[in-house]
């Protein structure tokens, strides 16, 4: 019975574990703590261990073979989600200046709209994608990292960057091209095993996820949550459908917001003092839009392929 329901659930192999892990540590936050094993899976290298192993798997999956179609749905995504990013945080400072509206300050709305987490992306393409989908997420994956929000900032002149994660994203995938390129059998091998891995990383991702943040977080956080959904559809989806020949799910998927965009205040503030007041509450919303985005883009996404007529893949 449980697993019937479980196959509904749309990235159900990592949004189950990360509301369940989420679940534990807000009701039972020792549980997290017990000694050196249980704490792991919830600290930043724990997860990040997690992450790297999947854009290792990710990574595998960019076959010379694949890599023209691969490139190509992916770079849509990628330069379209940016564009948009650019687009609609230039607007926002032009119409309410850096303070912003709602309490969302112009910093917290372009980390909410230009980060993504790619692990609900590859969730998501393990249920609607092909291999070319799941190539793709190689590409994507950049998104996930605070250098592409950190970018989108320095753009609009909202912060500087340091450019020096971008090698730390890079060598994972590039060991996972290395080793996918070299043998179909390993090749095969890491894709399979992307399923297993996608668990632990939910478990994971939800374990330093405490569920009182959506309170804390206020009407803000929640309002910043649908506007980060709903700015899919200025570029991304349009894009993907006319250049990609795509309905348009995978569009939708790469809105959602990774934990460490919750970082970013504090990064920023470090380098502006002037943003140490709204340090604290830029967090709680961006925590707010981390679990909102990880919840409402698979619902999105599944009610979107419904109309569409994409159904799941069974694998």
């Amino acid at each position: 019975m449980f697993s019937k329901v479980f196959r509904k659930v749309p990235a159900a192999l990592i949004v189950v574990p990360m509301l369940f892990a989420a679940f534990i540590n807000s009701f039972f936050p020792k549980f997290f703590n017990l000694g050196p094993t249980s704490s792991s899976i919830a600290s930043v290298d724990g997860l990040n261990a997690i992450i790297s192993i999947t854009l290792v798997a990710v990574g595998s999956q960019l076959t010379l073979s694949r890599l023209k179609k691969a490139l190509s749905r992916g770079l849509t995504l990628f330069i379209s989600k940016w564009v948009s990013s650019i687009v609609l945080g230039f607007i926002f400072i032009k119409l309410f200046g850096n303070k912003g509206i709602f309490g969302i300050s112009s910093l917290c709305f372009i980390a909410a709209i230009s980060n993504q987490n790619n692990s609900i992306f590859v969730g998501l393409i393990n249920d609607y994608g092909d291999e070319y989908d799941m190539a793709s997420a190689a590409i994507t994956s950049i998104i996930s990292v605070p250098i592409f929000t950190f970018l989108t900032l320095s753009i609009l002149k909202v912060a500087d960057i340091t450019p020096s994660s971008i090698l730390d994203l890079a060598l994972p995938i590039l060991v996972g091209i290395f080793l996918g390129n070299i043998d179909k059998d390993f090749c095969k091998f890491l894709g399979q095993s992307q399923k297993y891995i996608l668990v632990f990383l939910g478990f994971s991702i939800g374990a330093s996820i405490n569920l009182s943040t959506i309170i804390e977080g206020g009407l803000g956080g929640i309002i910043l949550s649908i506007l980060t959904v709903l700015s899919a559809f200025l570029f991304t989806v349009p894009a993907d459908i006319l250049i990609n020949k795509r309905p348009g799910w995978a569009a939708i998927s790469i809105y959602t917001a990774a934990g460490n965009a919750i970082i970013v205040p504090a990064l920023v503030s470090d380098l502006d003092k002037s943003r140490q007041a709204t340090r604290a509450i830029s967090q709680a919303q961006l925590g707010t839009v981390v679990i909102f985005t990880s919840i409402l883009v698979p619902i999105v996404v599944g009610l979107w392929n419904k109309k569409f007529g994409v159904e799941k893949i069974k694998r």
